[in-house]
């Protein structure tokens, strides 16, 4: 009997195991989150605003998030009014609405390899075929790859990607690659699907969103506010372009709107200015923590395994070696109290050698340091060579 596949749905209750060193699931840490500052978010919106907090409102999210984030954007180099933004439920809510409104059973999607297990989940429940271009950290595929992948029989409906930290490779396009790519999707008449949830922890070394050179005839653009803010509030937000009233209508019909108590407390938080700061806090922390599992790797991994730096965010991509260990190796791992994920959910189909995504802020240091330590000794004994 074939082994059933991991689900986004069985890594996410992994992570309430106290037991258990999780570095499987891309989570963020509670120990950063802005704690007093969305407190008095919370208490001011309750003083002057309860009554329109809890009352029904726009299906396209409540009018103070919606302006507020259209100033979060202009500073990140897109321009936008209001009413093209879409609040949705997590960035998660973001792809599911503008992949609707593309998308049918058949499609074929252009996307990258690896890609984020839970686009590709997404994907296969709509019926789509796949066409992914490589990528890693230092091989970040250059415009004429991607064109190469549209030009390809049939003609693909979207173009898929995390164009900042991808995940789980940790690539970044090059901004000096971002307009020809907006350029050449515009001319094939191939929407880019852009989701830029990891933008933010790049620091000021972040490009300019793909969004930022388009007007939104091409150019879809997802992201939320859980891997910077809270992932609790389920704050996310979509520019559909062309497509938002079929967006809308779509997301209208399956949940009127979202819950506005979260919107209001992210639209007074975005208000209050403590938001860079807080970015800035979150790139110290996990450069630090970046550097303590990259250290532990270059020094544990057998010959021919390695991890690259992506210069930001709090994961790792750890590959090389046979992919026939894989299953082996999380499966031993988690015997001794540490969660890692296969990186075979990653791919469309199965792939040509051994990977790993690691996430290293959920963890304390002290738990970071030894599961990345069992992780590496683990894989030895699966590999059986050291370097």
């Amino acid at each position: 009997m074939a082994k059933a596949p991991v689900r986004l749905l069985d890594l996410m209750r992994q992570t309430e195991d106290p037991h258990v060193i999780n570095l499987a699931a891309g989570i963020p840490s509670s120990d950063f989150l802005p704690l007093d500052a969305l407190k008095s978010a919370m208490e001011a919106e309750l003083a002057s605003r309860a009554r329109e907090m809890f009352s029904y409102h726009r299906p396209e999210g409540a009018g103070l998030l919606r302006d507020a984030i259209r100033e979060y954007l202009a500073v990140r180099g897109v321009r936008v009014t209001s009413d093209q933004v879409l609040v949705t439920t997590g960035c998660s809510g973001a792809l599911a609405s503008m992949m609707g409104a593309v998308l049918k059973k058949g499609d074929t999607v252009v996307c990258e390899g690896p890609a984020y297990y839970g686009q590709l989940e997404l994907l296969r429940a709509i019926g789509v075929k796949f066409r992914m271009v490589a990528t890693a950290v230092g091989q970040e595929p250059d415009p004429a790859k991607w064109e190469k992948a549209l030009k390809a029989k049939p003609k693909p409906k979207l173009l898929l990607v995390t164009s900042t930290l991808s995940n789980p490779s940790g690539a970044t396009l090059r901004e000096e690659w971002r307009p020809r790519l907006v350029e050449i999707c515009k001319k094939a008449g191939v929407p880019i699907l852009e989701d830029d949830i990891y933008g933010d922890l790049l620091g000021r070394a972040r490009p300019k969103p793909l969004r930022a050179f388009d007007d939104g005839s091409t150019v879809l653009y997802v992201t939320s506010f859980s891997k910077t803010v809270a992932p609790g509030l389920r704050i996310g937000f979509a520019l559909p372009g062309k497509w938002m009233d079929e967006a809308a209508d779509r997301q209208c019909r399956q949940t009127i709107h979202g819950g506005v108590p979260p919107e209001y407390v992210t639209a007074a938080f975005l208000r209050s200015g403590r938001m860079e700061s807080h970015l800035e806090m979150l790139q110290s922390v996990y450069a630090k923590r970046r550097e303590l599992a990259l250290g532990i790797l270059l020094r544990e991994l057998p010959a021919g395994v390695h991890a690259e730096d992506p210069k930001g965010g709090y994961m790792l991509w750890v590959r090389g070696g046979s992919p026939k260990v894989m299953d082996e190796v999380a499966k031993q791992c988690l015997g001794q109290g540490v969660a890692v994920v296969g990186g075979g959910i990653f791919f469309a189909n199965p792939p040509k050698e051994a990977c790993f995504r690691l996430n290293c802020a959920r963890a304390t240091p002290e738990d970071l340091a030894k599961g990345v330590g069992i992780f590496c000794k683990v894989l030895q004994a699966a590999v059986g060579k050291k370097k």
